[in-house]
């Protein structure tokens, strides 16, 4: 561990009072598993190999065992351990088909929890997740403070859209502050405030709240960082404070990234999605390059269906979610393509993914010449209009052009809330075209963005 655990701020009374008790109960048991992951992740490559033969090998008698849909699909004959190559690609229509039929696979509904995707690809998917699944999302993520020796007595704001219409109205908002971020760490070492705030498109009012106090932690988009800094400038969005810039979801800007270090500001992104959880960390030494959260996931490149992307020819990404019992997901289609490397330039020996495409370049070209962001949840979108699937697309600079799968017609008034909603989260200067088809055709999209611009 790059960091231990010791060479960080203390609270006084944060140390165990009871006889035999060197921590407070929950800490004790966070701090075991961050060390506990750090063993595998950054440890001898043999020894968590053969750990992930053997979750790997759980998670397949365990389906093999409760699932019918799972049984069809598991080759006879080979060891469970090495049965991954030889199974199906799973898609996100077998994962609905899953869910549907079977139900959760792990306990039964009142164990499990519902996760539903935001929909980035246009389908949100729905999955059972267990309380486990949650529990370890909070470890791995606090893990990896210690890994890139980061402080926990940094204050930490994130920065979220809208989910509903009420909030697109508002424009800007705290949706809560709390005292501390680090969970049950924050009782052990000392601990920033943590705050989130609701950001639309008051660019103005988002600094405003940004400046009551030492940012610490940013946590957003990157089209978020660049509409401080081209609202703001350099020199502001330097006095905000800002220790590192957490990078979230979309395409990341390059130029962003190093004006952000220009002001003395580093950033470092993470490859996740909602139905697994963290896929992997972006190294601190290389950027661009992302540490596998072996822990979680195994990852393979499908070099079977390619694309290019940023010069280079990147495959498909599969995904295996070793913890995945409620609904199991071996071997998903994620709709991502990347490189996978065998380790990393920093000298870390573990799977590494670089040249990750497919989470998205959100920006709308404006009809005055700027680039203007433009994001949608599908939860949102259903607000206004039930579908099965979603495109937005711009191919000429006034007009904004969706597609609405699964229906045949939309009625006047879903037609004008849906227009009402995307001109509430673009610009009134485009004009929006609805067009409702049973089918989208996505042959020229492999990755299904439900957003593209082909304006320059």
């Amino acid at each position: 561990m790059q960091s231990s655990f010791k060479d960080r701020s203390q609270n006084v009374n944060g140390l165990g009072d009871q006889s035999f008790n060197f921590l407070d109960p929950e800490g004790h048991r966070v701090v075991g598993h961050i060390a506990s992951i750090d063993l595998i992740e950054n440890g001898d490559k043999a020894a968590r190999e053969n750990w992930q033969k053997k979750q790997l090998g759980n998670l397949i008698n365990h389906a093999y065992i409760r699932s019918d849909f799972w049984r069809a699909r598991i080759p006879s004959g080979i060891g469970r351990s090495d049965v991954l190559p030889n199974m199906p690609i799973l898609t996100r229509k077998d994962i609905t088909q899953q869910v549907q039929k079977e139900g959760p696979l792990y306990g039964d509904k009142k164990q499990t929890a519902t996760y539903e995707t935001t929909g980035s690809t246009g389908t949100p998917l729905k999955v059972f997740v267990a309380e486990q699944n949650g529990y370890y999302n909070i470890v791995r993520s606090l893990a990896q403070f210690f890994f890139d020796d980061l402080p926990l007595d940094e204050n930490r704001v994130k920065i979220t859209p809208v989910f509903n219409t009420a909030e697109l109205k508002k424009n800007l908002g705290v949706r809560r502050t709390e005292p501390a971020w680090a969970g049950p760490l924050s009782k052990i070492y000392r601990n920033g405030s943590n705050k989130t705030v609701m950001f639309n498109k008051d660019v103005a009012g988002l600094l405003e709240e940004l400046s009551k106090d030492r940012v610490g932690y940013l946590v957003c988009h990157s089209r978020v960082v660049e509409q401080l800094l081209d609202h703001a400038g350099d020199d502001v969005v330097k006095g905000l404070g800002i220790k590192v810039w957490l990078h979230l979801s979309d395409y990341r800007s390059h130029d962003v990234v190093a004006r952000m270090k220009q002001i003395g500001v580093p950033s470092l992104s993470n490859y996740s999605a909602g139905e697994i959880g963290p896929i992997a960390f972006e190294c601190k030494s290389h950027e661009g390059h992302f540490h596998v959260a072996h822990t979680n996931v195994i990852v393979e490149c499908d070099n079977s269906l390619t694309t290019n992307f940023d010069g280079e020819t990147v495959g498909r990404l599969l995904i295996t979610h070793l913890h995945s019992y409620a609904t199991p997901i071996i071997r998903y289609d994620i709709g991502d393509f990347g490189k996978l490397h065998a380790q990393c330039p920093c000298g870390h020996s573990g799977p590494t993914i670089s040249h990750i495409f497919g989470r998205g370049k959100h920006f709308l070209r404006h009809p005055d010449g700027r680039y203007l962001p433009f994001y949608l949840s599908t939860r949102l979108i259903r607000e206004a209009v039930d579908f099965s699937e979603c495109r937005f697309r711009q191919d000429t600079i006034d007009t904004i052009t969706v597609q609405i799968g699964g229906r045949k017609a939309l009625s006047p008034e879903e037609e004008d809330r849906l227009k009402a909603t995307i001109i509430a989260a673009t610009d009134p200067a485009f004009k929006v075209v609805v067009k409702p088809v049973k089918d989208i055709d996505w042959s020229d999209n492999p990755k299904q963005l439900f957003f593209s611009s082909s304006v320059v």
